[in-house]
């Protein structure tokens, strides 16, 4: 009888790694909004994740023992959700969803809170950090824009990302009310 294979487990990281409950996150997030507003909120937390962003790159990149920039496209996401989900993140799925447009699910995101209570998405932190990490891996800029969270009652997290006209423009139609479905329709 063969012995059960070990748990897959992160390799310690390189460099110091402090791991923190997601409740922090949450909390940040929803006394920064009450004490600097939600807009400042959201500016501070995406830079926060796209500096953060850096170290992860450089964890991933090197635990990956690859460039992500030689992998394919379904390789890159394999490797990045298999990174994610052994730290505690949640699980990532990725799609295209336009020529210009890709789109990360994250169900059961560490940064959310399924309870519903926010009245917008709310990962500001991870935008940023995968606004990052998109960015080395592309090589040229990358835009990631929340647009369900858990957060505010959706069953999941769903980020869009792509070059900055791209996300700026699907922006705008989703602030003129126009529904997510149909804003990618007119992109």
């Amino acid at each position: 009888m063969m012995p059960a294979p070990a748990p897959s487990r992160p390799r310690a990281p390189s460099r110091p790694t402090v791991a923190i409950p997601p409740e922090l996150l949450i909390h940040l997030r929803r006394s920064l909004r009450k004490e600097v507003g939600p807009l400042a909120a959201t500016h501070v937390l995406q830079d926060a994740g796209f500096a953060t962003g850096e170290a992860i790159y450089r964890e991933f990149t090197t635990e990956a023992g690859v460039d992500p920039t030689d992998l394919t496209e379904d390789r890159f996401w394999s490797a990045l959700a298999e990174y994610f989900r052994a730290r505690g993140w949640g699980r990532l799925e990725a799609d295209r969803v336009h020529s210009g447009l890709g789109r990360i699910h994250a169900f059961d995101w560490a940064e959310s809170r399924g309870d519903g209570q926010d009245q917008q998405p709310g990962c500001h932190f991870s935008s940023g950090l995968f606004a990052y990490i998109l960015s080395q891996a592309a090589g040229a800029a990358i835009a990631v824009l929340e647009v369900r969270c858990r957060s505010q009652g959706d069953d999941r997290c769903t980020f869009l990302y792509g070059s900055e006209a791209a996300v700026h423009e699907m922006y705008g139609l989703l602030l003129e009310g126009t529904s997510l479905e149909n804003a990618l329709v007119q992109l």
